[in-house]
């Protein structure tokens, strides 16, 4: 606009027109340096506001969920509308990546010493955790069983906690970029909040049911390490037909589970549940066919 006007001015006949004009355009000119110049003093000036602000949001969001956990316990915790357990654990999954993004980038900014950065870098987390929370009582409110439910909301109730306490950290690590003390403590905080949000995930029912049924295996499997084997009294025929009958069972299973992996959430939370049990089944069977055969 000022270019404009300057380029106006030669063709105006009117002198006092051509004057009037050019004086604006330096008037406003002046006055977009000096707005430019505030804005970027202002910027700087909301730096640790920001800061301050994402760790208000943070401790609300906590609040949020300690709210949430106690209306699960009364009954009330309701799913919001089109929420259903897939597409929250999926929105879960997805917004965890998203907070660590975003906490990377925080401790980029902190390490820097830039206030200015470091803020914006703060909002951000802010709002990935706004996301994370949601879809962490998305989830508890579509989840049939308390133990699970519980799981999910003191996990996202522990990811914000530490959260909160990675953004007041970095909030003293930017005044004193350089110092080492603080940048071990910054690094052991931002470790917490990446376990918290690991533990998080592994609560969703599906990989829950998962993981239990890995743990099952891997205990199950801890018999085969015994020297003998003690026969349980019964007639090797019994228990080779027992063994047969769940052998036949567990390869059932493991096919549903395969087939799970394509379906839902709680398709695989059942099927893999019932694979830990076949195969605990299998391998007590097949500990008695080894007591019973001769040697």
């Amino acid at each position: 606009m000022v270019a404009a006007s300057k380029a106006t001015v030669p063709t105006i006949t009117d002198q006092a027109s051509a004057m009037q004009l050019s004086q604006c355009a330096k008037n406003l000119a002046g006055a977009l340096a000096e707005l430019r110049t505030a804005s970027q003093k202002a910027q700087e000036a909301c730096g640790p506001l920001e800061i301050d602000n994402a760790l208000s949001t943070v401790r609300k969001l906590e609040k949020d969920i300690q709210e949430s956990k106690a209306s699960a316990e009364e009954g009330r915790l309701r799913p919001l509308p089109g929420e259903t357990l897939d597409k929250c654990s999926q929105d879960l999954g997805n917004s965890t990546k998203a907070v660590s993004s975003a906490m990377a980038q925080l401790l980029s900014e902190a390490t820097q010493g830039n206030e200015n950065y470091t803020g914006m870098a703060a909002r951000d987390v802010a709002q990935a955790l706004k996301t994370f929370a949601s879809a962490s009582r998305g989830v508890a409110a579509t989840t049939e069983e308390p133990s699970a439910r519980n799981a999910v909301l003191d996990c996202a109730a522990d990811v914000l906690d530490k959260s909160a306490n990675l953004i007041e950290e970095t909030k003293r690590a930017v005044v004193k970029p350089g110092d080492a003390e603080g940048q071990q403590r910054l690094a052991q905080v931002a470790k917490a909040v990446s376990q918290a949000l690991n533990r998080c995930v592994n609560c969703l029912p599906g990989q829950r049911d998962v993981d239990n049924a890995i743990r099952s295996v891997g205990e199950a499997s801890k018999t085969l390490l015994n020297e003998s084997f003690p026969s349980s009294g019964r007639s090797f025929q019994e228990v080779q037909a027992q063994l047969n009958e769940v052998a036949v069972c567990l390869n059932q299973s493991a096919n549903e589970v395969v087939q799970a992996s394509r379906g839902t959430t709680l398709d695989l939370a059942k099927a893999t549940s019932k694979f830990g049990k076949d195969f605990g089944s299998f391998l007590e069977a097949g500990v008695d066919m080894a007591g019973t055969s001769p040697v």
